[in-house]
């Protein structure tokens, strides 16, 4: 992964990021806004569908998740997240959306079909981590 600053400097600002954006589409200012136009205060990191759209469009490579979550680590996520996240620790999706109707979508968009996760892949995935954490601990105390 690049840092910020190495990312930056690949990105070309040529546009496509936003061209293929489904929030800017809506009218919506996303991270890409801001890779268009470095100096633009009006776009959000949150306003982002997971769609990888954008990094599957980037002509050099750019890893715009990566920017985007950089910036959201240093911003306060606006209230409405909260329900997500208690959603993505409940069935591992932030909204549920059925597999068929996701991939309908992604089609639409010109995207491959994926495999939604399975139900409960996050909790487990959260347990195994603690339990691993938790094991971590017991070494370093001994």
């Amino acid at each position: 992964m690049k840092h910020r600053s190495d990312a930056l400097d690949l990105c070309i600002q040529c546009g496509t990021c936003v061209t293929v954006c489904p929030v800017e589409k809506v009218g919506g200012h996303a991270i890409v806004s801001f890779l268009e136009n470095h100096d633009t205060t009006d776009y959000s990191p949150w306003l982002c569908t997971s769609c990888w759209r954008c990094q599957e469009a980037c002509p050099v490579g750019v890893d715009i998740y990566a920017l985007m979550m950089e910036q959201r680590r240093h911003e306060t996520a606006p209230s409405g997240y909260g329900t997500a996240f208690e959603s993505v620790l409940e069935c591992g999706l932030a909204l549920e959306v059925p597999q068929e109707e996701l991939n309908h979508v992604r089609a639409a968009w010109g995207l491959e079909p994926v495999s939604l996760p399975p139900s409960g892949v996050s909790d487990a995935l959260l347990r195994d981590s603690s339990s691993a954490q938790d094991r971590d601990d017991e070494r370093v105390e001994e």
